[in-house]
């Protein structure tokens, strides 16, 4: 029986591709204002249209003839954006009706993952956070979905984690016993699921997961 419902954060309760635009121009305006030149439709460009989702910054100033020293600035100036953010239509409800009967979770990855809950509006919406860049631990661990069945005081497989990217949500909460739910949308939503990554279930709407609880504890 689930006691407890845990959340991934970015792709999962909102589009993170909100996150990355904010990020990419609040980065190319930082490089502005150090060289005097503006990169945002090539920031822009080089992560979705070629997606360029790692390095993203050493490969647009390279191409621009700019010098690599500036991407520790520009790194931080995309994770320093503070424009709102706003999640999946369906989340608050998700989160609001499944709490009124399960402790809810997130454990997020990313970084900034209090302040993007709080951008959201959804800080108030949830009963314990665990964001894993804050530590030296990973999702790749077991340890943040150990944690987290912990802090609610409930076994492994009471918990359930819902996500929406198989090859990083799933392989330690099904080692551990939890159910496993995934959310087909967003950047990952036609992305292989092999071995130890494959979900118990699968939705294509955060009101679907709201469906599939009570009908699991069923």
């Amino acid at each position: 029986m689930v006691h407890a419902v845990c959340f991934d954060l970015d792709g999962t309760l909102f589009d993170d591709r909100q996150y990355a635009r904010a990020g990419l121009e609040n980065a190319a305006s930082e490089l502005a204002r150090r060289t005097g030149v503006d990169l945002t439709e090539e920031l822009v460009e080089a992560y979705f249209g070629r997606g360029r989702r790692t390095a993203t910054f050493d490969v647009v100033l390279a191409e621009a003839g700019l010098s690599e020293d500036h991407v520790p600035a520009l790194v931080r100036a995309y994770h320093d954006s503070e424009g709102p953010l706003v999640p999946y239509r369906d989340a608050v409800e998700t989160l609001d009706s499944l709490r009124t009967a399960y402790d809810i979770g997130v454990i997020t990855g990313g970084t900034n993952g209090r302040g993007k809950l709080a951008r959201l509006g959804l800080d108030g919406h949830v009963d314990e956070v665990i964001v894993t860049a804050d530590r030296e631990d990973s999702k790749h661990a077991p340890d943040p979905f150990i944690e987290m069945a912990a802090r609610f005081g409930v076994s492994h497989d009471a918990m359930a984690f819902v996500g929406d990217r198989p090859e990083l949500d799933f392989p330690q909460p099904n080692r551990l016993g939890m159910t496993t739910i995934r959310l087909r949308r967003g950047h990952y939503a036609s992305a292989a699921a092999r071995g130890d990554a494959v979900p118990d279930i699968e939705v294509d709407s955060l009101a679907e997961v709201r469906e599939a609880i009570p009908r699991l504890d069923r």
